[in-house]
This record gives C-alpha cells, sequence and structure tokens, in this order.
C-alpha cells in the first residue's frame, strides 16, 4: 500500500464511475447517442465501456487489499 492511501475510502473510483454512467445515461449527452444518424451499436458500446471501467475498478482494488 503507498502512504498516505490507509484511511482514503475504497468507493472513490466507484462513485466516480456511477457518477460518470449517470453523465452518459441522464444527461443532455443522451440526445448525441440516442440520434437518428448516430451508429446502432453506440449504446451499447457505452455500456461496455462503463462495464469494463467498473471491472477495471474492481481488479484494482482486489489486488490493494
Amino acid at each position: 500500500m503507498q502512504p498516505g492511501q490507509e484511511n482514503r475510502p475504497i468507493y472513490d473510483k466507484t462513485i466516480l464511475l456511477v457518477l460518470f454512467i449517470l453523465f452518459l445515461f441522464a444527461s443532455p449527452v443522451v440526445y448525441w447517442w440516442t440520434n437518428p444518424g448516430s451508429p446502432w451499436y453506440l449504446p451499447y458500446l457505452l455500456w461496455l465501456v462503463a462495464i469494463l471501467l467498473g471491472a477495471l475498478i474492481h481488479i484494482r482494488q482486489h489486488h490493494e487489499s
């Protein structure tokens, strides 16, 4: 463990991920990826990015503990 991380909550990155997901799916950005001219797979791609980020956070937190 690196110095200064003893008192830091492990959920900081998870909260940032949740805020990122809210930004993607509950903000004006929705109009960008729901535009009729956008590719059909764009919402799935955004979910894939969110899932991969969550998995990366989980793996890194597991290795740090």
